[in-house]
Parts: structure tokens; C-alpha cells; sequence
């Protein structure tokens, strides 16, 4: 009786986190979309589109050659948002502006093996040398259901970026 009751238990406790997932998940897509959809009507600001994997990079000034691609490495200048209903609060930098110390590797990798978490390696695929963009992507592509530094789970994320350098694999 008790082991039913324990799995019970455990299987609502599942359900309601799936649940709770599943909302933020929907509430995070309509605040992207409505960014993007805002941002893409301001003719001011240029914007053109690029989706790749569940990953949206808004690309406000376009780049030279080479591109990023798979196994390439990269330098870039960022600095990272929790995006929430349509407000961006920083958590990290490599930037001097907000004072920050960088939690992670002051914007110096290789795309496509791993580097980064799955939505900032989806948005930097594909940019080029010079590109100043801004890459937004669900928790999902993030850190999901896990809290990391001041990043609450389950915490939608956009990074400015500006593509400092690409190094074709071929190169190095």
C-alpha cells in the first residue's frame, strides 16, 4: 500500500512539473515572438530574421566572411539577458559596461561541439565576422529546469553579440 502510494505521489509530482514546464514554455514563445515581431516592424532598426533549432537571431548589422560553422572558433563581445515578458535583466558580460565579472568564457570557443548551451550555439552558427545581433531562445535551449548563478529555472535568454572574429577550422 505505502510503495502505491509513494508512486502515486511521485507521478502527480511529475505531472505538475511537466505542467509548470509546459506553461512557462508557451509564455516564453508568445514574449519572443512578440519581441521579434516589434523589433522586425521598427524600420529603423534594419532587422532581419535567422531561426535555427528553436533558436531566434535578430541580426541588426550584417558581417563580412568568414561564417561560423561547425567546429570553427569564435570571438565575440556579449552580454546576456533573462528575457521575461519582454523585459531584459543582465546576468553576465564580457563586456567593461555593467561591471560585471564574466561567469563563463569571455565570449572565446568553438561553435557546434558543445562550448555553449544549445540556443547561444544555435545563434552563433551562421554569423559572420562583424555581425552585431541579438539571439533569443526558450529555456529550452538554455539552462531548462536548473538555476544557474542568478539565472532562475526555466528562464527564457537573450545575448547581444557582437562577432568579433571567426577562425574557419581549416585554419587553426
Amino acid at each position: 500500500m505505502k510503495k502505491t502510494v509513494i508512486i502515486i505521489y511521485i507521478c502527480a509530482l511529475c505531472a505538475c512539473q511537466a505542467e509548470t514546464e509546459q506553461k512557462a514554455a508557451n509564455t516564453q514563445m508568445q514574449d519572443i515572438d512578440s519581441y521579434i515581431n516589434r523589433q522586425l516592424a521598427d524600420t529603423s532598426l534594419h532587422a532581419t530574421l535567422v531561426v535555427n533549432n528553436n533558436t531566434y537571431r535578430l541580426i541588426y548589422t550584417s558581417g563580412t566572411a568568414p561564417t561560423a560553422g561547425r567546429g570553427d572558433s569564435v570571438y565575440f563581445s556579449y552580454i546576456g539577458y533573462i528575457f521575461a515578458s519582454n523585459r531584459k535583466t543582465p546576468f553576465d558580460t564580457n563586456r567593461d559596461t555593467l561591471g560585471f565579472t564574466p561567469i563563463h568564457n569571455n565570449g572565446i570557443g568553438i561553435v557546434g561541439v558543445g562550448h555553449y548551451i544549445a540556443g547561444l550555439d544555435n545563434g552563433l552558427s551562421g554569423m559572420q565576422t562583424g555581425e552585431k545581433a541579438e539571439i533569443l531562445f526558450p529555456a529550452s535551449e538554455g539552462y531548462g529546469n536548473t538555476t544557474v548563478g542568478t539565472v532562475p529555472p526555466l528562464s527564457a535568454l537573450l545575448f547581444e553579440v557582437e562577432m568579433t572574429k571567426v577562425v574557419m577550422n581549416d585554419e587553426q
